[in-house]
């Protein structure tokens, strides 16, 4: 299961003081690979341009026999199947002359990435249905459901991503600009509440309006006299106010809390504990509604077809 402490063992003073000293190395060096430089304080325009920024890609581990070695070098653990992962694409590190992605646990590259500052947040990206050819995949690794995002994931990833780099525009006093119209909010805000009136969008793929009504919709509701809908926000967003930005683990905290609470509601082979810990914590329509989150939306490939015709 993922863990924002991955399960390491708490290091010695020796051991923790290396550990410190890598982290700083390595967050220098990610930190040139983006072309920023070394020393925050400095403008950036100290620094050497780097020729393709980094994308960083929230993804999930694909089928492996041994997992893949996470980058940060004082991490003891392999990114296993099925974990949420970020692949830094291009990667700092080249293998036969060629830049591949490095991958990081969610929490370890918390470690190295400064995500209370906008350059960074802005190069997170999702791996969903909508995002895997830029990610350079495999068609046919996707389409057998690796890589993309569970719909709880996807959201909450994007969540983050627009409550964090609000956070910071409000820090840094900088105007949030956001373009999305009224009826797309509401839609990505409201869709699954009793409340919900669906509203006409010209020009909005079909398909996608779809799935955001439905498989992707954040709120869970019994119905028009239901006064607690459930909302997928309010129950594993941490990012809340400017201490939040304070957080250097804020992203694999909301991950690791949606996707305990996806083991809770779905699976078969609970402990007599998390048996305890599911009836204490879901209620039927909670249940419900991580179900349906927990899938992963995949390419509309019907459409992709019929469009080629």
């Amino acid at each position: 299961m993922d863990s924002f402490s991955n399960g390491h063992p708490e290091a010695l003073p020796s051991e923790a003081k290396e550990e410190n000293e890598h982290i700083i190395q390595t967050t220098k060096s990610l930190r040139r690979h983006m072309g920023l430089p070394e020393d925050p304080t400095e403008k950036p325009s100290s620094a050497t341009p780097s020729s393709e920024k980094p994308i960083f890609w929230v993804e999930v581990a694909p089928p492996s026999t041994r997992g893949a070695k996470c980058r940060l070098d004082v991490c003891p653990a392999n990114i296993m199947p099925g974990q949420y992962r970020i692949a830094v694409n291009p990667g700092c590190h080249s293998f036969r002359g060629h830049q591949s992605p490095d991958y990081y646990h969610v929490g370890c590259f918390e470690k190295i990435a400064d995500f209370s500052q906008a350059d960074f947040v802005d190069q997170v990206q999702p791996v969903t249905r909508n995002t895997w050819q830029f990610r350079n995949l495999n068609s046919s690794s996707v389409l057998d459901g690796n890589y993309l995002l569970d719909a709880g994931a996807e959201r909450l990833t994007i969540s983050w991503k627009k409550a964090v780099k609000k956070l910071i525009n409000e820090r840094d006093g900088v105007e949030t600009k956001d373009d999305t119209s009224a009826a797309v909010r509401d839609l990505l805000d409201n869709a699954g509440s009793s409340t919900y009136v669906p509203q006409e969008i010209p020009g909005a793929n079909a398909f996608e309006v779809r799935l955001l009504s439905s498989t992707l919709a954040p709120n869970e509701s019994d119905g028009p006299e239901d006064t607690e809908e459930w909302n997928l926000f309010y129950e594993f967003q941490v990012v809340v106010d400017q201490k939040s930005l304070e957080n250097r683990h804020s992203l694999d905290m909301t991950l690791f809390l949606w996707r305990d609470h996806v083991v809770l509601a779905t699976s078969n082979n609970l402990t007599e504990k998390l048996k305890e810990r599911k009836e204490e914590e879901l209620t039927p329509k909670s249940i419900r509604a991580i179900k349906r989150l927990a899938v992963t939306p995949m390419p509309d490939i019907q459409g992709a077809f019929l469009r080629g015709l």
